[in-house]
């Protein structure tokens, strides 16, 4: 199933690419025919990054814990709990004057994230998007992002825990694919201070052990971008997202009426982010972009503790700090370097409860590395 996964990726970013250049194709050489004057329709960007994380499942001390002690024998499906990611990426955008004096764009990204040790933890992602100049500033956008399969890490499935007990067994795979479709739109006023709002609608099917997971997510996005000088900016940005989970995992059940776990929620995200374009160096361009996010999740779940203790009552609290240095070596290279800390802080109002959700769900996760781009023109 993997397989046919990542084959439909590949054939869908190779067939995406043919109907681009198909619709561009003609228009290009009949520009060349015109004019001896060379227009750019096409951009083509491929980038490789590399990237070590320290704990690519996101295990709690708890977890990271039992899995370099050799406990809890079906739960482990990786050799070690960090690893080098490996991410080659396509990008592919074609510029067209469609509609009278307003620029329409077109782009496709094809993006593999391959885990160097933990193969089971690799997974690929696909977009194409579609933005329309309405003004010289304003202009919207309709995008379409795919997951094909995205590991989490094992799981106990309850249903197999009351048929085989709390044996190795009972550790299925918790994955998921993911469909997110989105329209946002931007304008820019008093010449610099630039404001964008986007919802995206998120559907995620989880694998046959976990379906009760399955969920429809609408998020709802706003930033402002606003210079304070000619060398800095300051991006400030609020997200809410409604995640609607399906709750049950049986044709019997509804949501109202079933044992399993209901992993719906509410979340706001504050983001605050700075760009310093620093002094050139030997007149090449370089800047440090600093950014924070705050992120709080309430958790819904009907259920009395003892039927959900996952998810009764849960309140995560998330921290994530990034610092990213990019560097333009030429007109068509650029080189960034960066370092990503994510953390998380699980609670339940609930006192009895509060000590186990803590040590399922907190963690402490850092990433550390580079990529490199390169762009041209066609």
């Amino acid at each position: 199933m993997k397989k046919l996964q990542y084959m439909f990726s590949y054939r869908s970013i190779g067939l995406l690419l043919a109907i681009l250049l198909l619709s561009g194709g003609g228009d290009l050489f009949a520009q060349k025919k015109k004019s001896k004057k060379k227009t750019n329709y096409w951009n083509v960007e491929f980038s490789l990054a590399s990237t070590y994380d320290d704990n690519i499942l996101k295990y709690s001390d708890k977890y990271l814990d039992r899995f370099m002690n050799n406990e809890d024998e079906g739960r482990f499906h990786i050799d070690t709990y960090d690893d080098i990611i490996i991410n080659p990426s396509m990008k592919v955008s074609y510029s067209k004057k469609i509609f009278g004096k307003r620029k329409s764009k077109f782009d496709a990204l094809f993006s593999p994230k391959k885990y160097v040790n933990n193969d089971v933890k690799s997974w690929s992602s696909l977009s194409i998007g579609y933005r329309q100049y309405l003004t010289r500033k304003a202009s919207f956008k309709l995008s379409y992002g795919h997951i094909p399969e995205f590991y989490v890490r094992h799981f106990r499935d309850d249903d197999w825990t009351e048929v085989y007990g709390y044996t190795p067994i009972t550790f299925q795979p918790y994955s998921f694919s993911k469909n997110s479709y989105s329209f946002s739109i931007q304008n820019t006023f008093l010449n610099n201070t630039k404001l964008s709002y986007a919802i995206t609608y998120i559907q995620y099917f989880h694998n046959e052990h976990f379906t009760e997971y399955d969920c429809i997510n609408l998020v709802h996005a706003f930033n402002l971008t606003q210079p304070l000088s000619k060398k800095v900016k300051v991006v400030l940005g609020y997200y809410f997202t409604n995640s609607d989970a399906k709750g049950y995992d049986e044709e019997f059940e509804t949501k109202l009426i079933t044992d399993d776990s209901d992993a719906s929620y509410a979340e706001d995200r504050f983001n605050v982010a700075i760009n310093w374009s620093l002094p050139r160096v030997m007149k090449k361009r370089h800047s440090l972009n600093v950014e924070g996010r705050m992120i709080n999740r309430y958790f819904s779940s009907p259920h009395f503790l003892e039927n959900d203790p996952i998810h009764a009552g849960r309140v995560d609290d998330n921290i994530n700090f990034f610092v990213t240095y990019s560097l333009t070596i030429s007109k068509r290279l650029k080189l960034s370097v960066y370092n990503k800390f994510l953390y998380r802080d699980s609670y339940t109002l609930a006192e009895a409860n509060k000590e186990y959700v803590s040590d399922e769900k907190d963690y402490r996760q850092n990433q550390t590395g580079f990529k490199l781009s390169y762009n041209f023109n066609l």
